[in-house]
């Protein structure tokens, strides 16, 4: 079957329609917009050919980021993408990765190079559509000097589901890095680890939103070092945990260079006996530098429940769109068009661990 729109429509992920290519377990399709983007010379590939075909371009973007081995073999699925230089991309590159069999194990490798002074968006989905499986993933990218992407990751799992997903990223002289995580259904685990570096200029924003349903343990690690001159950085992490659910988050932030900034913000909104834990942690090696952190843990206040109510809603009602706009928030920045999908798939999960 070569219709990825109907594989992936009964993953609950948004947008299913404009999916560029998926993998399906261990095999990769293209979608109808695949070939839109022959006509920007934009390179996209199963990974295992470009590993067979283009190895160097592939090791150049891994050795940036100080990586010496991808562990590659006939198992690994994913893509490489390529952006030639100067080139903006005017669709979400839009790839999703499914688990359709039960008990399988998906690994996932994909590898990013933008070129010069070129700009796209890369949205990634992750599903299942089976109770159960494993999901190991990493992504790793070069964005060459004065490049842009914004890149989105949509998690949709299923509560016997256990995810590790890795993302490295080197985000050359006046490039600049936003990365927003969704994770919308509950899972039995997940694991984040983001590890990016910022060169001269650079901007780099992490930006997530993350549910711990009832039984689900997430562990979020992010760290950011800015080696180049008036680098930049942002961590925005906002996370809702529910009755016996466990969130992690182990964001920071290291100075290198002078002239560097840096802010970091976490926010837990705790129902019932959920348990949320953050560890922001600034640090530095030189002495021009202005780092900040603030950090938030609280439950629904009763004075938001009253003022909902009294407008005609219902407890359970007011408590859904309270949550929903405390996830929200980290949206801002994103495209409209992707923000609105992202929004739509947020209302449909929002509430499930009430």
């Amino acid at each position: 079957m070569n219709d990825v729109g109907s594989i992936v429509k009964n993953t609950g992920l948004p947008a299913v329609d404009n999916v560029v290519a998926a993998a399906i377990n261990d095999q990769v399709l293209m979608g109808l917009y695949y070939k839109y983007l022959e006509r920007y010379d934009v390179l996209m590939m199963d990974i295992r050919d470009a590993w067979r075909t283009r190895r160097g371009e592939v090791l150049r973007v891994a050795s940036k980021n100080g990586i010496r081995d991808l562990g590659i073999n006939d198992e690994t699925v994913g893509f490489y993408i390529k952006i030639p230089p100067h080139t903006r991309v005017p669709v979400p590159i839009y790839a999703c990765f499914v688990l359709s069999k039960k008990g399988v194990v998906q690994r996932v490798l994909n590898v990013i190079d933008v070129g010069e002074g070129s700009e796209a968006i890369i949205a990634k989905g992750c599903s299942t559509i089976v109770p159960e499986g494993a999901h190991i993933a990493e992504t790793v990218f070069w964005l060459r000097k004065g490049s842009r992407m914004t890149s989105i990751m949509l998690h949709n799992w299923a509560p016997n589901v256990r995810v590790s997903s890795k993302t490295n990223g080197y985000v050359g002289e006046g490039a600049s890095y936003s990365y927003y995580y969704v994770k919308l259904s509950p899972v039995k685990a997940i694991g984040l680890g983001t590890e990016l570096v910022g060169d001269t200029n650079s901007v780099i924003e992490v930006h997530e939103a993350s549910m711990a349903h009832t039984g689900s343990n997430i562990t979020s690690m992010i760290k950011i070092r800015l080696v180049g001159e008036a680098s930049r950085a942002l961590i925005n992490s906002r996370g809702v945990v529910y009755e016996k659910g466990l969130m992690n988050v182990y964001p920071l932030i290291r100075a290198e260079a002078p002239r560097t900034s840096g802010h970091i913000e976490c926010q837990g909104l705790v129902m019932g006996r959920g348990e949320y834990k953050t560890h922001p942690s600034l640090e530095t090696i030189v002495d021009d530098t202005m780092l900040t952190h603030e950090a938030s843990i609280g439950r629904i206040s009763g004075e938001q429940l009253f003022y909902l109510e009294s407008r005609g809603l219902s407890e359970e009602e007011a408590s859904k769109m309270i949550v929903l706009g405390f996830l929200s928030s980290t949206l801002k920045g994103l495209p409209l068009e992707l923000k609105n999908y992202v929004e739509s798939a947020l209302k449909q999960f929002v509430g499930r661990g009430f």
